[in-house]
């Protein structure tokens, strides 16, 4: 595996060492188990070793923070293939040289089934952590990242609509890892059907719907029943507004119980939308770089979306003592959801609200602060409590790891 700069003892003894020159360390850790978390017969070792850094990635870019490296335990059954394990390998370190970040130590044990541990670590880079609870009513709350396509991808799956066909890890040799965030992704490998060819892999994130470019926040642009400004949507009174999405792939705003219109009738066709959706549940593609953005831009509070908007904006109303409206006519659903729910006979906004694992950026800003375009306002921060979508107050709310 690449080591970095910033590993100053990597792989080999009882621990590594790696520097720390803010003088801080930004920690995060989670766990994946085989048949909760990720299906062998769904995803390879690659995909699975890309999904697992990515959520513990964006863990740290949701800090304000830049990765710099992780370590790994792995727990698998005696009867596991060498070939899964080595693209396991493989996926960590293509993700991880997205961000210029190391694996540089690990452990391995005999378990039942595969089990996943990772704990990544970052720097802030003299900037404050973003918390949850930083949030105050006449803010504004903005996206950076997809949403909806894990969801989709994963319903495609379970619905038996498309074959499973795990994806095989590439051919290309290990990238070169500079340490920096701004490390290139590794090149595209031609022989991989679900990797999009130029790959969009955050450099910088796609935008989830029509590029307007620096959007004014003004609290005045986030009133009662409108709009955002510079956003595709026509509200309740119309369907869908067409704009321009990930790869040049058309964009629409959908609102909750109206018609989903035709998906896939350009270039890509609608399998490959479809298996765009599957890839998004496979290998989630968070705007790692959007993360100390925002803590530049100084954003009050922020979370990655793992277990759903919903769900993990609940988390920042409560720890911050406020209400969140949710405004529907600001989202853009891509096409790859529209296919999907389409196919599927359902609502695509379900999946952008309360699907999870796509591992975009939600966070909160002063309204006075100027957006770069890969953040995209869908909401406004007021006194009380909870989370509300305008018109939309009853329907799933997220992942719950215990029930769900």
């Amino acid at each position: 595996m690449p080591q970095g700069p910033g590993v100053l003892l990597g792989p080999g003894d009882d621990a590594a060492v790696v520097t720390a020159p803010d003088g801080r360390v930004v920690v995060s850790t989670d766990l994946l188990v085989e048949g909760r978390h990720f299906r062998r017969d769904w995803s390879s070792g690659y995909d699975v070793g890309r999904k697992a850094a990515a959520q513990n990635l964006a863990d740290i870019a949701a800090m304000g923070a830049t990765p710099t490296s992780m370590v790994v335990a792995l727990g698998m059954p005696a009867d596991l293939p060498l070939s899964w394990v080595d693209e396991l390998t493989l996926g960590f370190r293509d993700e991880c040289a997205l961000v210029g970040a190391s694996v540089v130590g690990g452990d391995l044990a005999r378990s039942d089934t595969v089990v996943i541990g990772v704990t990544a670590l970052g720097t802030l880079s003299g900037q404050a952590p973003v918390t949850r609870s930083g949030a105050k009513p006449g803010q504004l709350v903005a996206i950076s990242g997809r949403l909806g396509h894990a969801a989709a991808g994963l319903a495609l799956l379970e619905s038996g609509h498309l074959p499973p066909s795990p994806t095989p890890a590439p051919t290309t040799p290990p990238p070169a890892t500079s340490g920096s965030a701004n490390t290139s992704p590794p090149a595209p490998d031609p022989t991989d059907p679900l990797r999009p060819t130029p790959d969009p892999d955050r450099s910088p994130p796609a935008p989830m719907g029509p590029p307007s470019g620096p959007t004014p926040l003004t609290s005045a642009s986030m009133g009662p029943g409108s709009s955002v400004p510079g956003v595709g949507g026509a509200g309740r009174s119309g369907a869908w507004s067409a704009g321009s999405g990930p790869r040049g792939i058309a964009s629409h705003a959908v609102v909750a119980g109206e018609a989903v219109p035709e998906a896939g009738t350009g270039a890509v066709g609608v399998e490959g939308l479809l298996l765009e959706a599957v890839e998004g549940h496979r290998r989630p593609r968070p705007p790692y770089r959007s993360g100390p953005e925002a803590a530049r831009l100084g954003a009050s509070a922020m979370m990655d979306v793992s277990d759903g908007l919903l769900q993990d904006l609940g988390h920042i109303a409560k720890a911050s003592g406020v209400r969140i409206v949710l405004d529907p006519a600001a989202f853009a659903v891509d096409e790859p959801v529209l296919a999907a729910a389409k196919e599927l006979g359902a609502d695509p906004l379900d999946w952008v609200l309360a699907g999870g694992e796509d591992h975009a950026l939600v966070a909160v800003f002063p309204s006075e602060v100027r957006l770069p375009p890969e953040w995209r306002i869908v909401g406004r921060i007021e006194a009380g409590e909870g989370v509300t979508v305008t018109g939309r107050d009853d329907g799933p709310r997220g992942w719950d790891h215990f029930q769900g």
